[in-house]
């Protein structure tokens, strides 16, 4: 089964960072594809909110219907108040640092 995750970042060292742990994953069978852009079939979608024009991305997701059921994971450089980002639909929220280390687990399952 191929996992499909939306990655809308600006980081590219963040960016790097998925794409090398995807390609790794695929060297163990998992089958992991990236996209640029927000699609009905997709299963994890990642948004960087470095970029707060991300977190009116993740409004908009969670009011459609065809992807409002879609997993959301914020990321951020530093991370003060969650609060901001769980009311804007994500399902999870965690650093870059703390993405880093759960990420091969993250674009798995």
């Amino acid at each position: 089964m191929t996992r499909r995750i939306v990655l809308l970042t600006n980081d590219s060292n963040f960016e790097n960072f998925v794409k090398i742990s995807a390609l790794t994953l695929t060297k163990l069978n998992y089958q992991i594809d990236i996209f640029k852009e927000v699609k009905k079939d997709i299963d994890i979608i990642i948004l960087d909110f470095d970029n707060q024009e991300n977190i009116e991305v993740a409004k908009s997701i969670r009011k459609n219907p065809d992807l409002q059921n879609k997993k959301i994971i914020g990321v951020i450089s530093t991370l003060t108040d969650k609060k901001i980002f769980f009311e804007s639909g994500c399902d999870s929220v965690m650093t870059k640092k703390e993405f880093e280390v759960a990420g091969n687990n993250i674009l798995m399952y």
